[in-house]
């Protein structure tokens, strides 16, 4: 095993915290994903990525265009969540992170636009809102991890990389200092320093998880290292121009 060095986290939803999963978090509680649920995303289109190698490659790309949520609850929080794991924060919360100087995380632009209201027909006002774009680098995990990459497709730049054994296990020669951070192969994963873990439960911000990034379980989903079939092509398709 690694060396004990700093200690990292995962922030994510409190989805991650359900029973089943079995995972063990230093913040956040289950009866938060009852009482402000995953937003749903409205109007969402992606680039789509075409492989001329092996159609199963193909995938979506970057998104087009700023989130526009609708909110399942009349209850604001401090984190909203979308099914696809996007992070939106309202004005306050990016205000504290730039207030607290923490660094690898880019605010751009998102609106609410509707939230369920209660039945007391009070009205609710809906909070000017940033997704959070993490752009923090941790480069590989640390072998102890488990994590490898498998496969890198030399045509489109689909990769799949193994899965984790003992957590998220960061490599600090590989990390770039972030606060917000993400390791290769787990783009999903919001990593965070133990700096952002204080500043968020000091202000007991809501609608959260932390979890110690060695403390991450893969769960009952299917190992992609047991499985190359369903990635690796077999032998090279050739296309002719209409089809790429």
């Amino acid at each position: 095993m690694v060396k004990p060095g700093r200690d990292f986290y995962c922030l994510c939803s409190p989805i991650e915290l359900r029973s089943e999963t079995s995972v063990k978090s230093v913040y956040g509680t289950i009866e938060w994903l009852q009482k402000f649920k995953s937003a749903e995303a409205k109007g969402v289109t992606v680039e789509h990525i075409r492989c001329s190698l092996d159609p199963r490659h193909n995938r979506g790309g970057k998104r087009n265009g700023n989130l526009q949520l609708v909110l399942q609850t009349s209850h604001l929080s401090d984190f909203v969540w979308t099914w696809m794991r996007e992070c939106v924060i309202p004005n306050p919360v990016l205000q504290l992170f730039k207030d607290t100087a923490l660094t690898g995380f880019e605010p751009l632009p998102a609106k609410i636009e509707k939230m369920r209201t209660s039945g007391t027909k009070a009205s609710v006002q809906i909070p000017e809102a940033w997704e959070l774009v993490v752009t923090g680098k941790g480069g590989d995990a640390h072998p102890d991890s488990g994590i490898r990459l498998l496969y890198a497709c030399p045509v489109c730049g689909y990769t799949r990389y193994s899965s984790f054994k003992e957590g998220i296990i960061v490599d600090e020669e590989q990390w770039d200092g972030s606060d917000f951070f993400k390791v290769n192969g787990y783009p999903n994963f919001i990593m965070i320093t133990e700096r952002v873990k204080d500043i968020i439960v000091e202000n007991k911000l809501t609608n959260c998880a932390i979890i110690r990034s060695e403390d991450l379980r893969w769960g009952n989903i299917p190992r992609p290292e047991d499985h190359p079939e369903n990635f690796v092509p077999t032998k090279v398709v050739v296309r002719g121009p209409a089809e790429t």
